[in-house]
């Protein structure tokens, strides 16, 4: 697929990275020009301005979701922030490089740090433990060895229940992952990080919140 082929009214998902720092947005096409391998999308806007992405050594990468196929990653595409005739701000973004298949693995995770109860296998013991990260594709956990201990390909089962205050929402996720590392730690401590075997629906945009609000707190502090 090439960037013109996206249609008008398509939901699709700005990543900008700079450094280790990143942050998602979700974006609407609104027009193509396919002379220009262009399309043209609403605008991000941040404390009643709009975001320009024009900052020095700035990534951005555009995905893009379809019913039929893989997800797919337009990589470092060039961001132009323009206005139509109405004086309406537009992001105009172009490349000539054809999308490629997503590679999961460059998933970036999120700290969560939540305490949790989580229940292994057919065994429907809980135990207390800590949800340390998560991604679209897995989650890792930490618990104590003494608490209890899992076995490789054993399927964990949590529910992380979060409230995001800044935009006052509350989001409830039923998370089920086979182990597929084990990591021990000091102080009988170890991380088991497992690959989620089903799809969590809306978990991609409470993640997109997440880092979001992560990154404006730290932006916020780094003024003080």
């Amino acid at each position: 697929m090439f960037i013109e082929e996206l249609q008008q009214g398509q939901k699709i998902t700005m990543k900008a990275k700079i450094g280790s720092e990143m942050m998602e947005f979700e974006i609407t096409v609104q027009d193509t020009l396919p002379k220009k391998h262009t399309i043209l999308t609403d605008v991000v806007m941040k404390n009643d301005k709009v975001i320009s992405f024009q900052a020095k050594n700035l990534i951005v990468d555009l995905l893009v979701t379809l019913s039929d196929s893989a997800p797919l990653v337009f990589k470092n595409v060039k961001v132009v922030l323009s206005k139509d005739k109405d004086g309406r701000f537009l992001y105009a973004i172009s490349t000539i490089a054809e999308a490629k298949v997503l590679n999961r693995r460059e998933n970036y995770r999120v700290f969560i740090g939540k305490e949790i109860i989580v229940q292994g296998g057919s065994n429907h013991t809980a135990y207390e433990a800590v949800l340390k990260d998560i991604s679209s594709t897995g989650f890792a956990i930490t618990i104590n060895s003494n608490v209890a201990e899992f076995n490789d390909k054993q399927v964990l089962h949590t529910v992380l229940n979060d409230r995001i205050e800044e935009v006052g929402q509350n989001y409830s996720f039923h998370l089920y992952g086979i182990i597929v590392r084990k990591e021990e730690l000091e102080n009988d401590l170890v991380v088991y990080g497992c690959k989620l075997n089903t799809h969590v629906p809306g978990l991609n945009n409470y993640l997109m919140v997440k880092e979001r609000m992560r990154l404006a707190r730290m932006s916020g502090q780094s003024k003080n």
